[in-house]
Parts: C-alpha cells; sequence; structure tokens
C-alpha cells in the first residue's frame, strides 16, 4: 500500500508506537512506594463493566475483559474509547497473536484479571498460544493528549519464538455532546498509511480533527482489518508486526495513541513525544499521585474506610479536565459526565479539605468565566461541555453554591487576591438571586434547585439554605476585603433568611423541613407533576411500587386542593435536600436531632437517604453524603460514620477503586461528589479541622466514633502552612500533638472539658477556657490525664 492510499468510512487517528523497550519497562514501574497505595484486582468480576486509563487531555475508556464495546448514552454508545476533548478519537483497538511456527492464532478478547492502579491500569490474560502468556499495561500521561499501551510477552517454552502481532483500530472522530446544537456535526473519517513514517493518520473529512498511530522503531505493514462490530462513521484499519521472543525470555511492544481537535502537525508533535519520553511521563504521573496522596494524608483505626478515602482522592484526579482554549478543571463523572457542573461545588469542598486548593480555585474560575459567557447576569451554569455548550443555564441552587464555596477557598488558603478576584461574581450572584429569582421579595429565591422534579419549580428548601450560607459567607469575604456596607447588608439578610427559613419551612406535624414554600397552586401542580413524572413510562411499564406512588400523589394532590389557600410550607416529594438545614448547621439543634432521627427511620435504604418519596429505589453517594455532613454538624459521629459506611460499602463494586454515582453499582462508575460524603465528615468533624488561614489560625475540635483512640492527620495545607495533628491513647492519657512547619500560627484545641481532668500544655499544668486551649509555635502537645 503506497503512501497516498487513503482508507475511507470513518476516520481514526490513533498513534500506534511499537518498540523493544527492556522487557517490562513500563510495566515494572507500576508499584508505588510505601507512602501510595498498590493496585488493586477486580478478580476476574465484572469483565463487562467499564474502567478509564484518565489523564488530564486524554483518557481510554473500555471494558475490564479488554473490549471496546459502544457504551453510554449522552452521545449514545460513543462515551466509550479514547478522548481528547473536544473530540474522540477512536471506538478502541483489538490484538489477535499468530505463533509462525505453530500456526496458532489467539484473540486476545477477554483478559483473565484486570488491576487498577491510581495512574493506569493492568490486563492479565494469561497464558495464550500454549505457553505464551500475555499483560498489557496502559496509562495517560498527564499534560500530553495521548495514551500509551504495553503489551508484555512472556515466553515460558523452551524454544524461541516468532509472534506475529496484529493491530487493529477504529477510528471515531467525532465532537462531544451537544455540538450539533453548536452546529459541530460528525462527518465520515478517513485513514491514510504513511509508509515513510511507518504509521497511520485518520482524519474527519469535515473538521480539523486527527489521530497519529504508528511504529517508528519497528516497521509494520498494513493489513487487512477484521470488520469492525462498533457503530459510528469511523474506518477499520489494521497492521502487523514481529515479535522476536527468546526461550524462557520476555519482549514487549509498546503502543502510543495521540490525537488533536486542531491539526495533523500538533497530533504527530505529541506522538512523537510521548513515544521519546514515555518512561519519564509514568514516573512523573506517579509522583505526582503519591505526592496527592501524601497531602492531608489520614490513619485511622477503621482501614477499609481509609483506603476509601484515598481512592476518592485518586478518582476526583482522574476527573480533571485540561481542554487548550477551553478551560481547565474538575468534570463530574466518567463515562456520562466528563464536563463541568456547577453542581461540582460540593466536590470542590473536598478538595480543599483533602489539600487540592489549587484545582478547586481553578474551577471556581472555570465556572464563573463560563457562565459570565453564557449569562452574564451572575447566575452560574448547570453545565458546560467541553466545546463551550451550555445545555442548561443553571439551577438556582448553584449559584448560591459557587457563592459560599468561593468564599471557603478563604478559610483554607487566606488567599485574598482571589477572594477579591471573586467577589464581584459573589456580589453578582447575590444580586441575581435576591432580585432577578425574587419575585415576592421575600428572600426565598425561585426556581429549579438540585432535584429536578417536574413542577417543583418554586421556593425550594435547598436554594433557601444555601443562599443563606452565601449571603453570610459573603459577608465574611466583604469584611476582609473592606467593603463594611455589603458585609453589614449581607450579614443582616442572612440572618433575616435563617429565621425565616425555621419560621417558614419548618413543619412541625411532619417533624421535617419542607420540601418548598409556596402556595397551594404551587402544591397541586409540584403532586400532579410527580405523577406525570412517574406516569411517563407507560401504564404497562410501571411496577406495583409505581402505580402506588401514582395513586399517592393523586390522594396528595386532592387532599392539598382542599386545603386553605396560602402560602406556607408544603412536603411533597420528601426529597433528600430536606436534610441542608442540618448539612449547613443552622437548624437548631432540637429540631435537628428530631429531623435526622426522623429521616433516618422513614427515608432511607440500604444505601442511604432515598432520594424523594418518587425514587425510593435510588440512592446517590452525595445524598448519603450530605446526610453524614449532617450529622456531623451536631457532634452524632457514630450516626455520621453510619452514613459513610453505606457509601464504604459499594467501594469496588463497578471498577477497583472506585464507587458508582447511583448505589451500589449503577450510573457513572465514577463521580467527584462521592468524595464530599468521604472527606468532609472525617476531616471537619472527627477530625474537627476548622481552618481560618486568613488569622493564621486553626481549631481542631475532634469528635471520636466510638471504639476509635488513636488517629492522626498529617500535612494538611492551610495557607502556607502545613498541619499535623495527632490523638494517642497513651498509659497516663490521651495525648494530643499539634505540628506545623511555619510559626507565628495559632492553634486552638477544643477539648470538652471534664470534672477531674489535668491538662497539661508541653509538661506545663494548664486549663481548658471555654473558647478553647490556644497554643503556638512548631510543634504542642497537650496531655489529658484523668484523676
Amino acid at each position: 500500500m503506497s503512501r497516498n492510499n487513503v482508507i475511507r468510512a470513518g476516520a481514526v487517528l490513533l498513534f500506534l508506537v511499537l518498540c523493544h523497550n527492556p522487557p517490562g519497562t513500563l510495566l515494572a514501574q507500576s508499584g508505588y512506594a510505601a507512602t501510595t497505595m498498590a493496585g488493586l484486582s477486580n478478580g476476574g468480576r465484572n469483565p463487562e463493566k467499564p474502567y478509564a486509563a484518565a489523564g488530564d487531555r486524554a483518557y481510554l475508556i473500555g471494558t475490564q475483559d479488554g473490549n471496546f464495546p459502544d457504551i453510554g448514552d449522552h452521545v449514545p454508545g460513543e462515551m466509550g474509547g479514547l478522548w481528547v476533548h473536544p473530540i474522540k478519537l477512536i471506538d478502541g483497538f483489538w490484538v489477535t497473536l499468530a505463533d509462525s511456527s505453530t500456526g496458532q492464532v489467539a484473540r486476545l478478547r477477554k483478559s483473565r484479571e484486570f488491576i487498577n492502579y491510581p495512574y493506569g491500569n493492568r490486563f492479565r490474560y494469561g497464558p495464550v498460544l500454549d505457553s505464551l502468556e500475555v499483560e498489557r499495561f496502559q496509562f495517560s500521561p498527564d499534560g500530553h493528549p495521548g495514551v500509551v499501551v504495553q503489551y508484555i510477552l512472556t515466553n515460558r517454552a523452551a524454544r524461541a519464538r516468532r509472534v506475529g502481532f496484529h493491530l487493529s483500530v477504529k477510528s471515531d472522530l467525532l465532537p462531544v455532546w451537544y455540538s450539533d446544537k453548536l452546529g459541530i456535526v460528525d462527518a465520515p473519517d478517513t485513514v491514510t498509511w504513511d509508509a515513510a513514517a511507518g504509521r497511520f493518520v485518520a482524519r474527519d473529512t469535515r473538521h480539523p480533527w486527527f489521530a497519529v498511530w504508528g511504529a517508528p522503531d519497528i516497521p509494520g505493514q498494513p493489513i487487512r482489518p477484521e470488520p469492525a462490530a462498533t457503530q459510528g462513521q469511523g474506518v477499520a484499519s489494521a497492521a502487523g508486526y514481529r515479535i522476536e521472543i527468546p526461550a524462557g525470555g520476555v519482549s514487549s511492544l509498546t503502543l502510543v495513541f495521540a490525537g488533536s481537535a486542531s491539526a495533523q502537525a500538533q497530533a504527530e508533535s505529541a506522538y512523537a513525544y510521548i513515544a521519546q519520553h514515555q518512561e519519564s511521563l509514568l514516573a512523573q504521573k506517579k509522583a505526582r499521585y503519591a505526592a496527592l496522596l501524601e497531602r492531608s494524608r489520614i490513619r485511622i483505626p477503621d482501614q477499609r474506610l481509609q483506603e476509601v478515602y484515598n481512592w476518592v482522592k485518586v478518582n476526583t484526579e482522574w476527573l480533571v479536565r485540561d481542554v487548550p482554549g477551553m478551560a481547565y478543571g474538575l468534570s463530574a463523572a466518567l463515562p456520562e459526565y466528563p464536563w463541568w457542573f456547577g453542581t461540582e461545588t460540593y466536590s470542590l469542598q473536598a478538595l480543599l479539605a483533602a489539600g487540592n486548593a489549587e484545582l478547586a480555585r481553578q474551577t471556581l474560575r472555570l465556572l464563573r468565566d463560563q457562565s459570565v459567557k453564557a449569562n452574564g447576569n451572575g447566575r452560574i451554569i448547570h453545565e458546560v461541555t467541553t466545546n463551550g455548550g451550555v445545555s442548561n443555564p443553571g439551577n438556582t441552587q448553584e449559584t448560591a453554591q459557587f457563592i459560599l464555596t468561593a468564599a471557603r477557598v478563604y478559610d483554607w488558603t487566606g488567599d485574598s487576591a482571589f477572594a477579591r478576584d471573586m467577589y464581584p461574581a459573589m456580589r453578582q450572584g447575590l444580586r441575581w438571586l435576591l432580585t432577578d429569582m425574587d419575585q415576592n421579595r421575600n428572600l426565598f429565591p425561585e426556581g429549579y434547585g438540585i432535584m429536578e422534579v417536574t413542577g417543583l419549580n418554586a421556593e425550594l428548601i435547598d436554594v433557601a439554605v444555601y443562599t443563606q450560607q452565601a449571603l453570610a459567607r459573603t459577608a465574611a469575604v466583604a469584611e476582609i476585603l473592606g467593603e463594611s456596607g455589603d458585609a453589614a447588608r449581607y450579614r443582616k439578610q442572612a440572618a433575616q433568611l435563617a429565621a425565616r427559613i425555621e419560621d417558614r419551612f419548618w413543619i412541625e406535624e411532619e417533624t421535617s423541613y419542607a420540601d418548598f414554600y409556596g402556595t397551594r397552586a404551587q402544591a397541586v401542580s409540584v403532586a400532579e407533576g410527580a405523577a406525570r413524572q412517574l406516569g411517563l413510562k407507560g401504564e404497562d411499564k410501571l411496577t406495583p411500587r409505581e402505580r402506588e406512588l401514582i395513586r399517592y400523589y393523586r390522594q396528595l394532590k386532592e387532599r392539598f386542593a382542599a386545603m386553605p389557600d396560602s402560602s406556607r410550607g408544603w412536603l411533597t416529594n420528601k426529597n433528600w435536600v430536606i436534610a441542608t438545614p442540618m448539612e449547613t448547621g443552622i437548624a437548631p439543634r432540637e429540631r435537628a436531632i428530631r429531623a435526622l432521627d426522623k429521616i433516618r427511620r422513614e427515608n432511607v435504604g440500604e444505601h442511604g437517604p432515598f432520594l424523594s418519596a418518587t425514587e425510593r429505589l435510588a440512592m446517590m453517594t452525595i445524598s448519603t453524603g450530605v446526610q453524614a455532613v449532617a450529622e456531623g454538624n451536631y457532634g452524632r459521629t457514630d450516626e455520621a460514620l453510619w452514613y459513610i459506611d453505606r457509601i464504604v460499602r459499594t467501594f469496588n463494586r463497578t471498577v477497583p477503586g472506585s464507587i458508582s454515582e447511583m448505589m451500589p453499582d449503577w450510573g457513572s462508575f465514577t463521580i467527584a461528589w462521592t468524595a464530599y460524603g468521604v472527606v468532609i465528615p472525617l476531616v471537619e468533624h472527627v477530625f474537627g479541622i476548622q481552618p481560618d488561614a486568613g488569622t493564621r489560625t486553626v481549631t481542631f475540635q475532634p469528635h471520636l466514633p466510638s471504639g476509635w483512640e488513636d488517629m492522626s492527620i498529617e500535612d494538611v495545607p492551610v495557607g502556607s502552612n502545613l498541619i499535623s495533628f495527632r490523638r494517642a491513647k497513651t498509659a497516663r492519657g490521651v495525648e494530643y500533638t499539634v505540628e506545623a512547619t511555619e510559626g507565628g500560627w495559632t492553634f486552638v484545641l477544643k477539648e470538652k472539658s471534664a470534672a477531674g481532668m489535668r491538662y497539661y500544655l508541653n509538661g506545663k499544668a494548664v486549663s481548658i477556657p471555654a473558647g478553647g486551649l490556644r497554643m503556638s509555635g512548631h510543634r504542642n502537645q497537650v496531655l489529658v490525664i484523668p484523676r
């Protein structure tokens, strides 16, 4: 086939680099140092479930048996394969091995084991072609739009072997979801074999989208591809290579895939760089994950929870998307939501507590900037794809959550420049909430909240609560920035709104906060909408439970219609967000405890709170996590740990090292906001860390679960300092240790003083005042001795 021969039908720009590295070059590095974690095996389970080899510029999604079927819903069947956002490059690749001596052929279609590492994946195929064992290791280097795949062939036979390695690739250059609304429409691909360079180049026939695949170190030849089973306008192509394996020896074959959404030269340059630097890129990726795990590292008696805590930090890193010319920030989930969401502020609060403030800052800037482009009025978008498509300009609570999270950055970092940069957006967002979205000027913004239930477009509990928090936290930032007039106004409105939430949302006879505050007509509309939403699938497809709920909502509609026509709080769907007054700690303790107990009694399933009365089979990590945070706010640590344990129990159910969006094992296989329900309760409630980096003060108010005695958290970034806090039960009593890398800070230990206890600070007897024991210096030890 000549240089200019073109294969038409659907394009794939995949760059395969084939080189004889020293045996096991990449695979030999696939374990962490002692401070990091080893990979987790699927044990042969879930072979048809997806996984990701994730990097910030590219990620590869296939199934745990090593294949690449059509998966996903947003772009139907196309959410897997190799993505370099905002485009997809290929559907996948498939390998066939042929023993030239015996004529035996083996298609690598089913791996026996899948092992997931924070930085990559390994597939073990076991023996093929008699005594030839095959493994595949792959990773996506950060900062580069490509993926490295290495096959390791171990010859257990007493004879040397020559093996034909046949690689088939199916291109599928296409744009991200929602692109058609922007006038970007996929076209067929073409694939060209470049004989001089020994590589394939694929492009979309309508757009400058490219992928490259080749073998610069070992010559290959194009061969007839097998028909590809995947959908789309891509092209199947194939190349053959020869591998010599000595008796009892090992040989390796390394492939590199790279691409570009703008130019062929960029795709080729990326391929060349990755091919040349693959070993150092892997070492850099491992070192970066090791550093990530060192920040805010914990040691607790519950080893399983400690493992999950580490992995949710890793999962979050898998979801970083870097799209040059567009944005850099934390995306939501894989495979369905690899773009950016206003609701990601849950995840950003976890990032702060886990020691990754810079990613939180960059994501907040991303949301602000994209919201200015889309809305320009202070409203924060709901989601924006990696080519700038905004399908929903924003649910009301997302603006409030953005504001309160931007303020939380200052608590952890003391970054006044960032606060000043964000303050105009915070102020404009509050103006939008309290003018455009508060038509009756009662401080309750209207509009949809996080629960997008048909008809529930009213003054919602989550919107009201998060707006109250946005006001309170913006007041604090305004004070720091010298905006005293704003600070006084926001502080007053925050106090008024907190009082009104208690007055108008609390329903004493239900021992619960209402879903929303509004008129009888709105309540009737919500009940009617819930019944209609349940019935959308058709009468013949309804479950008995769904029929029962439809009857319930119709009866509720009739009951509401017969009630006096006045504004009040209404409890219709019992959405999980009725816990938000407790999640934020604004609910009075007596009410909070009663409401939390009732939720646990009546609205909690095997894995946590039901999403709503209409979704009693659905539970999510975010709703369970919010409940854990709510319990922690009131010092109910055992109850908080009970909810966290619901999350922990779903760990590894779908993908080793991760937790699914919908508990226990469906939806996206990894999602960022899971971290909220694990990191926040542990760091801010169990360890009790309350940062105030602006005043160089950190308060510790630990709440130990039953049975816990010794625990520590180390190298927690607060401002420019690194803080460590330990608690240990010794023969003399309980010893607390606080260490810091910088001087000039104040540390406050809040320990519930009890009669008969003696307290010593650095060997000197002290008493603990009501506001807590104040300490300074790089290292402090507090010993509590019972009399």
